[in-house]
């Protein structure tokens, strides 16, 4: 793929642009404030990360995924979490079993100023896409507890609403995602995946060998009707329907408070000190050390701020 390859212009419909039906009160329970997004009759539960108790059950959920694949390298940290999880369009994704049970989890990054994760091993190939006028979101820290029960529905729930996070919400054009050179032909044959970078060692995964995929997001639903199509061909909403579960996860995001950094990237990580300088700059201008002291929290991140 090349910025001079022609494409097809894709044409979407924000929800903004669309007039949605009022809901029937038995179709609010798929898409419950208090429930979370509900899927396959209660087995799936999925809620935005959108405080601090969900956020932490989140990264440390993702640390003790990737521990057991032994990709962690610095395990005197209880979480998995990037400097990327700090701008605010960043949306983190929980999975609950039917038992409560937090099981899975999901991260979209959205493009800014500092780029992507993928930039990192991926950043020839990420700018063709970028130069070719596509608006990109990578899926990234994602996991499922290997000892979770109806796994392909946790799996189905979490993709479909990053989907229709990026796609519906955020008009986004296309999904990138690092994955380990193992789970390749998973990706490329059941969701839709092609492969856009070569195997390469990603040394925040313990150098593990890892490729670089694309998905359109336009793709799904031109195909939605092919019932190989995952998870799509699972969940068989209606478009209406899919409006309606869009419109939920956008009520439910929630960018993270100046406290919550301080916490997860100061306090309790060493994310910030290892941030860039491009990074923290960036980082400074969303999360300004207060000019009031009022708070403990606020004069602790000022002095974060300096390191």
């Amino acid at each position: 793929m090349t910025p001079s390859t022609k494409k097809q212009p894709i044409t979407y419909t924000s929800l903004d642009e669309i007039s949605v039906k009022p809901l029937a009160k038995e179709s609010q329970k798929s898409a419950d404030l208090e429930n979370g997004i509900i899927f396959f009759g209660g087995r799936c539960v999925v809620r935005t990360a959108n405080r601090r108790e969900l956020r932490q059950t989140a990264y440390e959920l993702l640390h003790k995924i990737y521990s057991e694949m032994r990709i962690v390298k610095n395990k005197s940290v209880s979480m998995w979490l990037s400097i990327f999880d700090a701008l605010p369009e960043t949306t983190t994704f929980v999975a609950e079993n039917n038992q409560g049970e937090i099981v899975g989890a999901l991260t979209l990054v959205f493009d800014s100023p500092i780029g992507l994760p993928a930039d990192e091993l991926y950043k020839e190939e990420v700018d063709e896409l970028v130069n070719a006028e596509r608006k990109i979101c990578e899926i990234t820290s994602f996991g499922i507890n290997k000892s979770a029960k109806g796994s392909v529905k946790i799996l189905a729930g979490l993709f479909y609403c990053a989907y229709l996070l990026a796609w519906r919400i955020k008009n986004a054009t296309d999904f990138v995602i690092t994955v380990h050179a193992r789970y390749e032909n998973f990706y490329c044959r059941n969701l839709l995946f092609n492969k856009i970078g070569p195997v390469r060692k990603y040394a925040r995964v313990n150098g593990a060998p890892t490729v670089l995929l694309n998905l359109p997001l336009n793709l799904p639903g031109m195909l939605k009707d092919n019932k190989h199509i995952f998870p799509l061909s699972m969940l068989k909403y209606t478009d209406q329907k899919e409006l309606e579960v869009a419109n939920k996860i956008k009520s439910l995001l929630c960018p993270m408070s100046d406290e919550e950094f301080y916490n997860f990237f100061i306090e309790k990580t060493d994310t910030w000190e290892k941030a860039s300088v491009q990074q923290k700059d960036y980082i400074k201008k969303i999360y300004p050390p207060h000019r009031t002291d009022h708070f403990q929290v606020s004069r602790a991140l000022a002095s974060g701020f300096s390191k």
